[in-house]
């Protein structure tokens, strides 16, 4: 029997890495194809250098890669079968958000790219004693380059609310994530869950990184999904 394809986009500054507990996991069951996020200015001048030759493909996307598939999947809605968002909430950065974002844009402009630190990588879980998983997080990070750092931060920067284009729209959107993740605008789901037929499942932890830290949940939302 022909495996399932799943294409799979992470997050900023992540590599195929960030998907390394769900290859071991599916690999038997599924098809799943990493993709870089494009190196390009905008959400849309990404969407418009991602190719797939299927007519109609499986998307799972994390964190920035998440609103990269929502964002692709809104303007390519018939090319959708299954679409899968992990630790993203699809809306426009809050103000203190951009703010915090243009002193590190600045920071970086002025001082050069920075190792990420083991305070920061320990933010983005719930363990903060998993010494190996803040290592994997940190060497993601740390491989690559300023030019990477710069293009993804400001091409999010500003981005736009996708909830009436979700709302409007035939796709069935999942989302999953976490309670009590601070990344994340838990209000901004809350107001989609009232007007949508998305479908929310989530998980009592504050991690962000659910795909290496909480594999197991994301690996049933996979099998739920496609």
């Amino acid at each position: 029997m022909q495996k399932s394809k799943i294409y799979l986009l992470p997050g900023l500054m992540c590599d195929k890495r960030v998907f390394k507990n769900i290859y071991k996991s599916l690999k038997d069951e599924y098809e799943l194809v990493y993709l870089d996020i494009p190196l390009k200015s905008s959400f849309k001048k990404m969407c418009e250098s991602l190719y797939f030759k299927e007519d109609k493909i499986n998307l799972l996307g994390f964190s920035m890669g998440g609103y990269l598939a929502t964002y692709y999947a809104l303007q390519n809605p018939k090319r959708i079968d299954n679409i899968l968002i992990v630790s993203s909430s699809c809306c426009s950065l809050s103000i203190n958000e951009i703010e915090f974002r243009q002193k590190a844009i600045s920071f970086v402009k002025e001082f050069g790219f920075k190792p990420l630190s083991s305070k920061k990588a320990k933010s983005l879980i719930e363990n903060s004693d998993d010494e190996e998983l803040i290592k994997l997080i940190q060497n993601m990070y740390n491989s690559m380059n300023e030019k990477y750092f710069l293009t993804q931060m400001q091409a999010s920067l500003y981005r736009n609310d996708l909830s009436n284009e979700i709302i409007n729209s035939n796709l069935h959107f999942n989302f999953s994530y976490s309670k009590n993740d601070k990344l994340l605008n838990h209000d901004w789901f809350e107001k989609l869950k009232s007007v949508s037929n998305c479908s929310f499942n989530t998980l009592n932890s504050s991690s962000h990184m659910l795909t290496l830290e909480k594999s197991k949940f994301i690996v049933d939302e996979i099998r739920r999904v496609f």
